[in-house]
């Protein structure tokens, strides 16, 4: 896997959002099918290459500050150590982004009342 991770990462530092990483991330998508019963993540890398396929780039914006190319570099650092309990919660929020899923929000201050 890490090798699969590494080289989709390569790739994006030299020639950006393209072909070659969906191609490398439907790899990387069988490698998971093939080695770990983690069908979430499967799930994952197929939203991840069908979203660069319909947009010519990666959309799912979870870190606001990145652009398309850092936000698929990050969704890939997390995926490198998905046994990590902090990544999971991450890989979460993020699946659930690629799924339309809105976040609970936190309880905010109680709203003005009308007059």
């Amino acid at each position: 896997m890490k090798q699969h991770i590494d080289a989709i990462k390569k790739t994006l530092a030299g020639e950006g959002i393209g072909a070659k990483v969906i191609g490398q991330l439907k790899e990387l998508r069988e490698w998971f099918k093939a080695n770990r019963n983690e069908p979430g993540y499967v799930k994952m890398i197929r939203l991840a290459y069908e979203n660069i396929e319909e947009n010519d780039d990666y959309t799912f914006l979870y870190l606001e500050e990145e652009d398309g190319k850092g936000n698929l570099e990050y969704l890939m650092d997390l995926l490198g150590d998905y046994d990590n309990k902090y990544n999971k919660e991450e890989l979460q929020d993020i699946k659930n982004l690629m799924l339309g899923i809105e976040p609970e929000e936190e309880e905010e201050a109680q709203p003005e009342s009308a007059e």
